[in-house]
């Protein structure tokens, strides 16, 4: 008999909770994994790695690799990072066999500025702020980014430089405006 430790404790079978649980573990497993196995195929190159994603799309699981550099990432990078990246996920096995669709894509304007290289592009531009609690009845705001570092941000906000923890920001995006 196999015991299953799950949020609701131990029992002889998992629970509905615990196989998300299970599942959850399996998907941040394979991110970490492939996450890992790449980031040193990126030493050379102009292009950065940002993340990596696995999961469950309609037609199967996509395991997403996020890329970015100065000016963007365009269909060329693309391919280039693919090729190359191939070969080692292939090596790894990250699903133990499980069909599974390589994309490498570029970041995009819409997702949070997550790594430092992308911080440094958006210095002294505006970024979307949206914390995870209020500050001075405010959750989200524009503002400018003027420095950062481990801990902190350093915005202008409303003509007053600010610094606010990053552990109370939930997102940084870039000010897309069209």
């Amino acid at each position: 008999m196999v015991e299953y430790y799950c949020w609701e404790g131990v029992g002889e079978e998992p629970t509905p909770n615990c196989y998300l649980y299970l599942f959850c573990e399996v998907l941040m497993k394979v991110k970490d994994l492939v996450t890992n196995a790449i980031e040193n195929a990126f030493d050379d190159e102009t292009v950065n790695l940002v993340d990596v994603d696995y999961v469950k799309q309609n037609n199967g699981y996509h395991l997403i690799v996020f890329i970015d550099k100065q000016g963007g990432a365009d269909i060329n990078d693309c391919e280039r990072i693919s090729k190359k990246i191939d070969p080692i996920i292939d090596e790894l096995n990250p699903t133990n066999d499980e069909p599974y669709f390589l994309d490498v894509t570029s970041y995009g304007l819409d997702k949070p500025l997550i790594k430092d290289f992308q911080l440094d592009k958006y210095l002294n531009k505006t970024v979307v702020v949206k914390l995870y609690s209020k500050l001075n009845g405010v959750k989200e705001f524009n503002a400018t980014l003027l420095g950062y570092d481990n801990k902190n941000y350093k915005l202008n906000f409303n003509e007053q430089d600010i610094v606010i923890q990053r552990d109370k920001v939930a997102m940084l995006l870039p000010f897309v405006e069209f």
